[in-house]
């Protein structure tokens, strides 16, 4: 990473204390039904942590933040929250970009013939996902969560998804984390792995990438 981390996201318990800074990728690993998912809704301040453990950003519990975040939940088909790619853009955008800017970023993350009329529920897989991370670039967020996000991907395109993110993250003010069951897929892209062994435990520091 190439400049001073804007923002810091930290799980702490009485023992463990995890740092995550912004241009970096956190993996979070583990078996299913280990609670992968659940730490990303954590961390996003939908649910809260167990008692004696604090999940903050800038030292500001996620539950209370006034920082953008967003997640990516891990789900077939996905539920768009517009009618059209431009509404799914502009979603939670306090300041509306021109039309060149919503043009651009979806050509950065591979829809340079796509639409801004069209309908995102005529996306297949691959072309949803990238509709949501040009949405998250759009948004430049604090933390941007990714549920399984290579799930039902060739290994060869979600490598390349992984390589992607991994570019644009290091240039952004973004913290991504990233759950998934294919922890392959990300070796080569991910900052930090924190392994989730269950639903109530601490993730805790594997092996740094």
């Amino acid at each position: 990473m190439n400049h001073s981390p804007t923002h810091t996201l930290q799980l702490s318990d009485a023992k463990t204390s995890l740092h995550a800074y912004a241009g970096e990728i956190i993996l979070l690993t583990g078996h299913s039904g280990s609670g992968k998912t659940l730490w990303l809704k954590r961390i996003a301040g939908l649910i809260a942590p167990p008692d004696g453990m604090t999940v903050t950003l800038d030292n500001t519990a996620t539950q209370k933040t006034p920082l953008p975040i967003r997640m990516v939940f891990d789900r077939w088909p996905p539920v768009w929250l517009g009618q059209t790619v431009a509404e799914e853009l502009l979603f939670g955008i306090g300041q509306l970009p021109e039309q060149q800017d919503l043009e651009q970023v979806l050509s950065e993350w591979g829809h340079s013939k796509l639409a801004l009329i069209s309908n995102p529920g005529t996306l297949n897989r691959i072309q949803s996902l990238r509709l949501s991370l040009a949405s998250i670039s759009l948004a430049n967020p604090a933390i941007a969560l990714l549920d399984n996000p290579t799930a039902a991907l060739s290994e060869e395109d979600a490598a390349t998804l992984a390589e992607e993110i991994a570019r644009r993250t290091k240039a952004s003010d973004t913290i991504i984390v990233v759950a998934c069951n294919r922890w392959h897929d990300w070796r080569s892209s991910a900052s930090q792995i924190w392994h989730v062994s269950s639903p109530d435990a601490m993730p805790q520091a594997g092996i740094q990438v």
